[in-house]
């Protein structure tokens, strides 16, 4: 039972080394601690802010990328969430001049077929991460300061279909 409206929402941020901000340099890819779905939610949105850089680059951006894994990255590799026409799901931030905000609603979570060994799998695999990529153009010592977090609704408690190869009947 849920007594509030707060309880009606999961917000987790996307740290990295224990740090909800994050300070972007040079142009490695920055992966955030991964979110393990199985929690009880029902949908999620990832919501990523990076601010105006700091070292007067030309041109800078953040790249945010969604990942997903069956097993945290033990055995099965993160590899990028496609929505359901096969895009990543992402975006791209100008904040050369501006602070800018993304979002993107994320659908079928824990409704992968794992029993699939092709398309279409449907759903999402149980673990999810965000990783952040800056580039910048010149500068002095550019840096962007960056936010990545996971908003959810937790589930209700009911029983959600399983998705199998083969039927349950």
């Amino acid at each position: 039972m849920r007594f509030n409206p707060y309880d009606d929402v999961i917000v987790q941020p996307s740290t990295v080394s224990s740090v909800a901000i994050n300070s972007l340099t040079g142009s490695s890819a920055v992966n955030g601690d991964s979110y393990d779905t199985s929690v009880g939610i029902e949908s999620l949105m990832v919501h990523v802010r990076a601010e105006i850089a700091s070292g007067s680059p030309s041109a800078s951006t953040v790249a945010w990328l969604l990942q997903e894994s069956n097993d945290n990255g033990s055995t099965d590799a993160w590899a990028p969430a496609v929505d359901n026409t096969g895009t990543n799901i992402g975006a791209t931030l100008n904040v050369h001049t501006v602070a800018a905000d993304s979002y993107a609603r994320v659908e079928g979570i824990m409704l992968r077929n794992t029993a699939q060994s092709a398309a279409p799998l449907g759903g999402r695999k149980r673990y999810l991460r965000i990783v952040l990529t800056p580039t910048f153009t010149a500068g002095s010592s550019p840096a962007i300061l960056a936010y990545a977090e996971f908003i959810g609704t937790p589930g209700n408690g009911m029983q959600l279909p399983v998705r199998t190869a083969v039927s349950n009947t």
